[in-house]
């Protein structure tokens, strides 16, 4: 009855003559407005709403989220909340990381159930991670990261292949768009572990691969832009939700056939009372891990994708930005190669030993810090902390970055390569800093019982990576340019999409490829 009210009220105000069918449209507008300000949460008492001046609190953290979050340290001492798309969250001060850390009452995926919609068609690999986090937490926690040294070869070989395709053979300078190409290189390259070789080839795999990510985050971005009421409606005109859909079919009838063939393989050998083989990829080690459970194979390989292929492409990227900006760390980094691949080769402990490049990597992460804040929680229970804050039940907390912190890195405007290098020659610090090292000064990884479980396999594949593209290629800046400028997203900051750089063949002084 209110509806029809209102909508009569509206025809009432428009110009005579209009088609209904136009009354019933501004009528659903005016009412999902109006229904969005009514359900709208509202900001927690107690807490500072932070926006920039002459913006709205919600716009202020949509579209410049790291200004947000340096203004707001800056003017208060303590917590302040910012306005998300999906409603408030609480932000900390650093000085509060370790205590939260592991704390009981606060939980990982329900930070981010508001954020990702889980319940509309294209979203469900967002959904894996968020209601079963056990899967794929043990999948990359224990199988994975017990598997490195068998899954090395596989990156090595996987590399030697697709810097060919990529980046060719020739001796002459070529500008080539970075972040593509890089997304390429670890597109296949984590295929290769995920999937193995057969499928980690195959192009419409790898095209998904590449864009899901980016397009999921851009497609929950956008209809957290879109007042509730009206989301359903909009998410049939989002682009980047039509192609979620479309990727997650196009999955489903790549990968169902292979998993149905190794299920197959399995039950078989169990049958003959044999023990079925083992198998160095995630579709062998998501059935270990089911343990007879239904499982969503597809959701879990994107869910897999999510998590790894757009991050360790971050990575990458902007090192070699960082290897142009500073060409004489590239130097050094091909000495410390030379010196550790040429004499132990691909062993064991060759990656660890590459210690000048585990503090280049964690160096540049923490000048360009791919987020202001991490640790992001819910509170299910009320959570009073050291200094008589009270987090409320319900709300969701994240943590500010200190990776500017004088106390800690002297001189942190300076890109020091060496740095994290000498602060693990300390006496007691020697992995204390390492590139996977998770703490409350440096949280690139997140920190507590949550952090990145696939920070190991990512370390060592971004290594393997640059050991080929330092060896085999020179990099540089396109003449008469600099270092593109990132892309934001709230606290995120990106590779330039359309960042240039300039790369050529040279020959390498040791061979980096497996040999028989």
């Amino acid at each position: 009855m209110q509806i029809l009210e209102s909508l009569g009220t509206i025809r009432g105000a428009l110009p005579e003559g209009l088609p209904l069918s136009v009354v019933g449209i501004a009528a659903t507008v005016l009412i999902g407005v109006i229904y969005s300000i009514i359900t709208q949460e509202r900001p927690f008492a107690g807490f500072p709403l932070a926006s920039i001046d002459g913006k709205s609190p919600k716009k202020s953290w949509l579209f410049h989220g790291r200004q947000v979050i340096a203004e707001a340290a800056d003017k208060y001492s303590g917590p302040f909340q910012i306005m998300t798309g999906t409603g408030p969250k609480i932000v900390l001060p650093n000085r509060f990381a370790d205590e939260l850390r592991n704390h009981p009452h606060m939980n990982f995926p329900k930070a981010f159930a508001k954020d990702f919609f889980t319940n509309y068609p294209g979203f469900e690999p967002f959904e894996q991670g968020l209601k079963d986090d056990t899967l794929i937490q043990e999948t990359v926690r224990v199988k994975l990261t017990q598997s490195l040294n068998l899954v090395t070869d596989d990156l090595v070989d996987e590399t030697t292949s697709s810097l060919h395709d990529i980046y060719g053979e020739s001796d002459q300078w070529q500008t080539i768009i970075l972040k593509d190409t890089v997304l390429d290189l670890v597109a296949r390259l984590s295929s290769r572990v995920f999937l193995g070789k057969e499928l980690c080839r195959n192009k419409r795999w790898l095209e998904i691969a590449k864009n899901y990510t980016v397009e999921g985050f851009i497609a929950s971005f956008l209809m957290r832009m879109v007042p509730s009421l009206l989301r359903p409606i909009a998410y049939w005109f989002i682009p980047q939700c039509r192609f979620c859909r479309k990727a997650v079919r196009d999955a489903r009838e790549i990968i169902d056939p292979e998993v149905e063939r190794r299920v197959a393989a399995v039950n078989e050998a169990l049958a003959r009372g044999e023990k079925p083989k083992k198998t160095a990829d995630a579709i062998g080690w998501i059935h270990e891990v089911s343990r007879g459970r239904k499982v969503d194979y597809v959701n879990a390989q994107l869910s897999l994708t999510l998590a790894a292929i757009h991050t360790t492409t971050e990575t990458t990227g902007q090192a070699l930005f960082d290897i142009c900006e500073y060409p004489e760390v590239a130097d050094e980094l091909r000495k410390e190669i030379i010196e550790v691949i040429g004499e132990h080769g691909w062993a064991k402990t060759s990656l660890y030993k590459l210690k000048l490049m585990d503090s280049f990597l964690k160096e540049g992460q923490r000048v360009r810090p791919m987020a202001a804040t991490s640790m992001n929680r819910f509170v299910e229970k009320e959570v009073t902390l050291s200094d008589g804050t009270v987090l409320p039940q319900g709300s969701r907390i994240n943590v500010i970055s200190s990776f500017m912190d004088p106390k800690i890195y002297p001189e942190p405007e300076k890109f020091d390569a060496a740095r994290f290098l000498r602060m693990r020659q300390q006496p007691g610090n020697e992995n204390s800093w390492q590139f996977v090292t998770t703490s409350g000064e440096h949280m690139l990884f997140g920190h507590g019982q949550h952090a990145c479980p696939g920070r190991f396999f990512a370390s060592n594949e971004v290594k393997i990576a640059l050991c080929h593209l330092l060896l085999k290629y020179d990099w540089r800046f396109v003449p008469g340019s600099g270092r593109p400028e990132p892309r934001s997203f709230e606290t995120s900051i990106g590779v330039n999409p359309k960042g240039k750089v300039e790369c050529r063949r040279r020959k390498e002084e040791i061979n980096l490829d497996l040999t028989e």
